[in-house]
């Protein structure tokens, strides 16, 4: 039995990763060369792993009984990275990926249900992959 801060907490790693800057990016049309579709196909393929991530966790929550949070809007400073450049998109993925990869290694160690852990865990897992991924794509940028 998940307890209410248990539920409010897995709410809001729900809504966290469902408003992420990486799941902003996936309708925002970074800029790229094409020398970069290489670097723009990976990147998409790491928002839909998310993205599948997210919506894993969100059946996880209904079949718990614990109802989906509203999303609201994503946070307004994302609204400044409509067609940005690459080389000026991955450095702030990098660091957004940091701070979410923080936040839910501090959560993880306070989700009750095994069902629940499991999936937190998978996000943290995949986040861990791509910030690495993303850091050598930003390496590669500059």
């Amino acid at each position: 039995m998940i307890d209410a801060a248990g539920r409010a907490l897995l709410q809001d790693i729900f809504r966290r990763e469902s408003r992420s800057l990486l799941e902003y990016v996936s309708d925002a049309y970074p800029w790229a060369t094409p020398h970069e579709r290489t670097t723009l196909t990976t990147l998409q393929k790491l928002i839909e792993e998310e993205r599948q991530n997210a919506t894993a966790l969100g059946r996880c929550l209904v079949r718990c009984r614990i109802g989906l949070p509203h999303l609201g809007a994503y946070p307004f400073s994302f609204t400044t990275m409509n067609y940005v450049s690459l080389d000026h998109l991955l450095p702030l993925l990098v660091e957004h990926q940091q701070r979410a990869l923080e936040e839910l290694q501090t959560d993880l160690p306070k989700i009750a249900g095994q069902d629940a852990q499991v999936h937190v865990q998978r996000i943290l897992e995949t986040k861990r992959r791509h910030l690495q991924t993303l850091q050598s794509m930003a390496a590669a940028s500059h």
